[in-house]
């Protein structure tokens, strides 16, 4: 493993979103966050889905605190909803199905969108991992407005691809008209479906600059992995994906330091 001289000074949030579902989101957000501990990174996964399937890959059990307290308490309780994983360097707030409920309690809120920002700069890490769910609301609005960079999945296929400039012309909303630092990547890449390879990436020509070079190839050990609830790198150490995560996490710290 390579030397990382790690800057423990500032915190990234990177939200990993996109309207768009069944295109890896949990997928990345769980896998990642593993990359980035390996690497030496502070991590803390936060897991703002209701269905909770990031939570179940890291934690034993649902916790007794999860991001609904994150959101409803004062920053100043931010960690005791925090649990740590197996994993050295990466902790956990985990979800419930409780959380639709939270979400509509929050509505009601003064300031509801940035709930989630306060909450978390009362934690100290290198960087935060926020897994977002496919639908618009509350939510999702508290995950763009904490996080510092838009990480968008984007799976080889004409739906994701629509997801796209809605969620940056929400971002851009929520920002009061400021652009949001954003980067796409793909997912369940094949090679052999050339033809569908050459038209996602054209309709992707305006967001060029955007798209990282590293992509998640479509993988039996990955959907076995996804299907166990435990990271790649638990389920087969040595399979392409873990690599794969790696190159990812080594490609978002490289722009997370740009910013």
């Amino acid at each position: 493993m390579e030397c990382n001289l790690i800057d423990r000074t500032a915190m990234t949030a990177i939200a990993i979103i996109n309207h768009k579902g069944g295109v890896g989101k949990t997928t990345t957000a769980v896998n990642l966050a593993v990359a980035f501990a390996a690497r030496g990174h502070s991590t803390l996964l936060v897991d703002c889905d209701p269905q909770a399937h990031a939570t179940r890959c890291l934690l034993e059990t649902i916790p007794d605190r999860t991001v609904g307290d994150l959101l409803m308490d004062k920053p100043s309780q931010a960690k005791r909803a925090v649990f740590a994983s197996d994993y050295e360097n990466l902790d956990v707030v985990g979800s419930s199905n409780e959380l639709t409920g939270t979400a509509e309690l929050l509505s009601a809120r003064i300031r509801r969108e940035v709930r989630l920002s306060k909450a978390l700069q009362a934690l100290d890490y290198d960087y935060v991992l926020l897994d977002s769910a496919p639908t618009e609301g509350v939510l999702t609005h508290n995950v763009i407005t904490a996080a510092d960079l838009l990480l968008v999945p984007v799976q080889m296929g004409g739906g994701a691809i629509e997801g796209v400039e809605p969620l940056l012309d929400l971002a851009t909303e929520l920002r009061d008209g400021e652009d949001m630092p954003y980067r796409l990547f793909l997912t369940m890449f094949d090679r052999r479906t050339t033809r569908t390879n050459t038209t996602v990436v054209d309709r992707l020509r305006r967001h060029r600059k955007n798209l990282l070079k590293t992509y998640i190839a479509k993988s039996e050990r990955l959907n076995q992995a996804n299907l166990e609830s435990r990271p790649i790198a638990a389920h087969a150490p040595g399979a392409r994906g873990v690599r794969e995560f790696d190159a990812l996490a080594k490609d978002v710290v490289a722009v997370a330091r740009r910013l």
